[in-house]
């Protein structure tokens, strides 16, 4: 009896050759974060513009339905965009307010990560000072204005 044999270089459970990378797909909650950071890199260069969602899955290589399947709109991933500097932004005053007990070390300090936070991430200074905001959903612009009262509370309680 006669079997067709496979050349030794082919995987017998798929048939692909071994040399070639079988194509990866991201794990769950990857390829969101994938967006995130493509579209806060976007957004750091110069000139950037209002950035469409056609622009971000050219860059990202992906079909705008890819988008969407992880983000329902581009206000919602401004809004998650959000989500990461007021994680970031308050974890470091809640860490800054439980080690120093002087209020005016406490608000210089607050100031300072404020500062450094935008110096370090130039798309999202552009997402918290509104540049990146004009044109989107007016709830962003209103999200970021109760970011900055909160932050001013903090100062205001450490003073």
């Amino acid at each position: 009896m006669l079997h067709a044999m496979k050349p030794a270089s082919m995987s017998p459970a798929t048939a692909m050759p071994r040399d070639a990378a079988p194509r990866k797909r991201p794990k769950p909650g990857e390829r969101r974060e994938q967006i995130l950071q493509c579209l806060a890199g976007m957004l750091e260069e110069p000139g950037a513009e209002r950035i469409t969602t056609a622009a971000l899955a050219q860059r990202l290589q992906v079909s705008e339905a890819a988008l969407y399947r992880h983000f329902a709109s581009k206000a919602q991933m401004f809004e998650a965009l959000i989500e990461f500097i007021e994680r970031s932004m308050f974890g470091m005053i809640n860490q800054i307010v439980q080690a120093q007990e002087s209020g005016l070390v406490q608000a210089s300090r607050i100031v300072q990560a404020l500062l450094g936070f935008a110096e370090k991430n130039a798309g999202l200074c552009r997402v918290m000072a509104g540049d990146a905001l004009v044109g989107e959903h007016a709830r962003l612009q209103v999200r970021m204005n109760q970011f900055f009262e909160r932050v001013e509370a903090a100062l205001r309680q450490s003073l």
